[in-house]
């Protein structure tokens, strides 16, 4: 499709400006699209072009509109970043809107145009020579799902929607294009029907067989996954029963967020995920590497962390459902690169280093006991962010983590596999295939003026952090050789399924069993964690709140932190805390980091707050444009921007 599965036709409706113009002009251009099978399946490549680039910080602005990344610039030579990052320092406005999927500006497109789209190959695909009937109604399952997508994208932004089932013809008056919105519950409806028709129509494929030509496309577990995704949203306090939204009406008075909760909601999504699970779990699993590697066999530990990397780096690993081959996935991995040796120096291109997390999303991530790090009995919260030298025993149990001798924050000592695996930092080590000896990894230097540290008025970490878990480990880059393997970037994956599974079971539920244990607990047990034991174990073990997994509230917070841990920088962190109505008391912390422009010890390890912002309730939905709301005076716009 896009990226793997070629694309040749412009979209033939990108000359109309109103997006409830639904049928073009131009209907011969439409019938010859539909005249032969080439052009019918570049039309059905163009429906799949408007699927969001998820390695776009700016399509995908759930990246950086968060907490979890910052950049020291919102624009420079290397990186232009203009939406997102104003989103998260809380510049949304009404009058032309950042990341504006509604009308298509400030680094959105038009969502409407891509459902006008599927709206005319749902009704224009028929029987064409040389197009197979199973063919054909596997085309036609896979926009049914695609047009389910993007009005869960459009759902998870702006809440309320206009349905658009069916185009609305060239000669309609101006009062039939002046549609209204729809409540959440009904547009979940419609998701849900969509994803139904595609599942019902027994022609979305189990799995993708034709990887090169067909790598990207939908299969039967991604719609599925899709259906579940939709129905845990919808059970979340963000649409279930949120009376923050009680005036929330269309003009005939009627509550576009329902405002009773429904416990029933929670049972429906555990309901589609465990379909989802089922049917992934044919074709799936969670990702193991098994790879052989140049420099011969290597450590457990470098194993584990190469399992825990390429469960996003590896572009056909076995716990993907559905992502896209990202044309922005090297760019990605630019900006998350750090420079760790001198070949790097003058390699500004492929080492701009400027995707950094945040002290915030740091110190998410569990002890190595797994638990949170304020809960372990064993670990020194108080004292974090104190410098400790690695050696001794110290230097033993992180001999593949951190460098020996070096001087490192305590904050970076006994963490669990994934903090190593997901997050480079001063005196932490860097696996990649540069390194020659896996007894002598390469390690960070993120002081001023080194290496990885701040040296310039650009290209540098703002907070003192790398991104590593986007980083491929096989690329390589010296003065001779610069080589960033791509890969593809996740839309949905199996253990986000999992963990959905698991809160759904939990919400619905009196209180947590065996099954709500289980699903976490695959995860976990991936990750390295309650090895040979499990999460109840571990916190009556080593937690100050060993009871936390036994009661319903307390694993609602272990299952919200594991999400945040396993699913981190994926984009999910910032779409989660705003379902769980949890934004406003994350995204009101101040941005963290070390002092980068510390070059001593002492003065490095100073935690500075680097931005602090202020979330509103009304930022929980987008704003629909002023101008829009002219155009079309039935919509009514979201609360708070009024």
């Amino acid at each position: 499709m896009k990226k793997y599965f070629i694309i040749a036709l412009v979209a033939v409706l990108s000359s109309c400006n109103d997006y409830l113009d639904i049928t073009p002009d131009n209907l011969a251009t439409v019938e010859m699209a539909f005249d032969n099978r080439n052009t019918a399946e570049q039309f059905l490549a163009t429906c799949y072009s408007y699927v969001p680039d998820m390695a776009n910080p700016e399509q995908n602005f759930s990246l950086v509109a968060g907490d979890e990344i910052w950049y020291y610039g919102e624009k420079d030579y290397y990186m232009n970043n203009q939406t997102s990052l104003r989103l998260a320092k809380g510049m949304q406005n009404v009058n032309n809107p950042y990341c504006d999927y509604w009308e298509g500006d400030r680094g959105g497109f038009n969502m409407w145009i891509a459902i006008r789209d599927c709206n005319i190959f749902l009704v224009s695909l028929h029987d064409i020579p040389g197009l197979e009937t199973n063919e054909r109604l596997r085309w036609l399952a896979e926009v049914k799902a695609l047009k389910a997508y993007f009005y869960y994208w459009m759902l998870e932004m702006y809440g309320p929607l206009p349905i658009i089932d069916t185009n609305i013809p060239v000669d309609a008056t101006t009062e039939e294009t002046q549609v209204e919105r729809a409540s959440v519950d009904a547009v979940v409806e419609y998701i849900v029907s969509l994803c139904d028709e595609a599942i019902e129509s027994e022609a979305m494929p189990a799995n993708i067989t034709f990887i090169k030509t067909e790598y990207g496309r939908l299969t039967l577990s991604a719609v599925k996954a899709i259906k579940a995704k939709t129905l845990v949203l919808a059970a979340s306090p963000l649409f279930n029963g949120n009376t923050d939204y009680a005036g929330f009406v269309n003009a005939k008075g009627e509550a576009l967020v329902n405002q009773t909760y429904d416990a029933g909601k929670w049972k429906m999504a555990a309901d589609a995920c465990l379909d989802a699970i089922q049917t992934a779990e044919e074709n799936h699993q969670l990702y193991n590497f098994i790879d052989l590697l140049p420099i011969g066999e290597v450590s457990d530990e470098v194993r584990e962390e190469l399992t825990l990397r390429n469960t996003i780096t590896d572009r056909f690993n076995s716990e993907l459902i559905w992502g896209l081959g990202n044309t922005w996935v090297r760019d990605l991995q630019t900006w998350c690169q750090p420079r760790f040796t001198s070949d790097h120096s003058n390699r500004f291109n492929e080492t701009r280093k400027s995707h950094a997390p945040t002290l915030n999303v740091v110190e998410t991530f569990y002890t190595k006991n797994g638990v949170p790090i304020k809960e372990d009995e064993t670990w020194e919260y108080t004292n974090r962010y104190e410098p400790v030298k690695v050696e001794e025993a110290l230097a033993d149990d992180h001999k593949y983590s951190l460098q020996n001798g070096y001087t490192t924050a305590k904050l970076h000592t006994y963490r669990e596999p994934r903090f190593y695996a997901y997050v480079g930092f001063d005196g932490g080590k860097w696996f990649s295939l540069e390194t020659k000896d896996a007894e002598d990894i390469p390690f960070l230097n993120t002081k001023a003026g080194q290496l990885s540290g701040k040296a310039g008025q650009e290209l540098y970490s703002i907070t003192g952090y790398f991104t590593k878990k986007l980083v491929n480990y096989e690329n390589v880059i010296t003065t001779t050789q610069q080589s960033i393997v791509d890969y593809t970037f996740p839309i949905i994956r199996l253990s986000d399924l999992y963990l959905m599974y698991a809160e759904a079971l939990n919400e619905f539920k009196d209180k947590p069993d065996a099954e709500v244990y289980k699903y976490i607990q695959l995860v976990r047990h991936k990750a390295g964690l309650d090895k040979g034991s499990d999460l109840v174990t571990t916190w009556q073990s080593y937690s100050n709140i060993k009871d936390k997994p036994t009661r319903k509230a307390g694993m609602r917070e272990i299952i919200q932190q594991e999400r945040m841990i396993e699913l981190a920088f994926e984009g999910h962190r910032y779409w989660d805390l705003r379902r769980w109505k949890l934004a406003d008391e994350y995204f009101n912390e101040p941005i963290r980091g070390w002092n980068i422009a510390g070059a001593e010890i002492n003065d490095f390890y100073q935690v500075k707050n680097i931005f602090m912002r202020n979330y509103l309730k009304k930022d929980y939905l987008w704003p629909i444009s002023s101008y829009e709301l002219l155009r079309n005076p039935k919509l009514v716009q979201n609360p708070g921007w009024e």
